[in-house]
């Protein structure tokens, strides 16, 4: 009896005889050698495929956000020139500007930055993969001058900040294509960690003056916060603040702030920058857990498919309304004190 394991059943030139198959005609053996190799092949194939999908998603949202920039800048412009000179072409000017941009929000020049290094990174990774010395030379090419020409559109993209010279990456005379990209990539990230130092100063100052921002980093800092407490704000319009347009308030997640600090990463004080005045309090809220300890979910979720639990308020800080106590539902909340259309 032939064993499993003989030379026989793994010979990578074989050829069954024809009654091997009960028929006429001899055939190829399909070998486990050639299995493995198609199957590599496959495999290398479909890695290809990813990076270049996942370049072209990076590439893509870079662009947009590089225009949404371009667009806001437009529109302060026109709002500049309107003060002075209130005409109809201005207002047709500004109408279609914000028709363009589809929200009121003002485009976020450091998630620009952040997205055109990002883009650059792919890039980069792609040419670990490329084994041609040429084809790795194109590559580069090409990425370099996708990655300047946005950069071209943001304004100051080449500098670090106020405190630094201009730095010597603009125009530069470039042989080594591999490098200038790895190069580009470096300062952007250095130019949003500047601009991301910047405003969380500037966020630190704001919550240092605002009595119930002030409140909240404290008494996270003291560990007076549920772990898996969340906030919202209260204004003293009699409603919680929410994204334009929205009837969902801006939340504000204890373990965030702990971990990413009054930032746009962590808290995000900077959503409520614009209406510091009106900041009267701010409503602490915890998930309401079953009998096993397992927090309720609500039947509908989020717009990025994650699940949404019940929650409860717990504590207050600041001023809101009486009727918002321990116990209330955050359901009870969103029906009463959602904001006017």
């Amino acid at each position: 009896m032939q064993s499993f394991n003989s030379s026989r059943n793994f010979s990578p030139v074989r050829d069954f005889n024809a009654t091997d198959f009960g028929i006429g005609e001899r055939k190829p053996l399909i070998t486990s050698q050639s299995v493995v190799k198609k199957s590599d092949m496959s495999t290398i194939a479909l890695d290809a495929a990813r990076r270049i999908r996942e370049i072209q998603r990076a590439k893509e949202e870079a662009l947009e956000a590089v225009s949404e920039n371009e667009i806001s800048r437009e529109i302060q412009t026109i709002k500049r020139e309107l003060e002075t000179n209130r005409t109809h072409t201005l207002m047709m000017r500004l109408d279609a500007a914000k028709a363009k941009l589809k929200t009121d929000k003002p485009a976020s020049y450091t998630k620009a930055i952040k997205l055109v290094s990002r883009y650059a990174a792919t890039e980069e990774h792609r040419l670990k993969f490329v084994s041609d010395h040429e084809e790795i030379k194109a590559l580069a090419i090409m990425a370099v001058i996708q990655v300047e020409a946005m950069m071209d559109r943001l304004p100051h993209s080449y500098s670090l900040g106020k405190d630094h010279p201009e730095t010597p990456l603009k125009d530069a005379v470039v042989t080594d294509h591999v490098r200038r990209l790895t190069d580009l990539r470096r300062h952007l990230d250095a130019r949003a960690q500047t601009l991301d130092e910047t405003r969380n100063s500037s966020l630190h100052s704001m919550a240092s003056a605002h009595p119930v921002l002030k409140e909240i980093v404290e008494r996270c800092n003291a560990g007076e916060l549920p772990e898996d407490g969340t906030l919202i704000i209260m204004s003293s319009r009699n409603h919680y603040l929410a994204p334009m347009g929205s009837k969902s308030p801006h939340f504000i997640e204890v373990q965030r702030l702990k971990s990413g600090g009054v930032g746009a990463d962590g808290a995000g004080f900077n959503r409520f920058a614009q209406d510091l005045n009106h900041i009267s309090g701010a409503i602490i809220m915890r998930p309401i857990y079953d009998e096993n300890g397992e927090p309720l979910q609500v039947p509908s979720k989020s717009q990025n498919g994650k699940p949404v639990f019940r929650k409860q308020v717990v504590d207050i800080i600041g001023t809101v309304p009486s009727t918002v106590m321990p116990g209330l539902d955050f359901l009870q909340i969103l029906r009463r004190f959602k904001p006017a259309d």
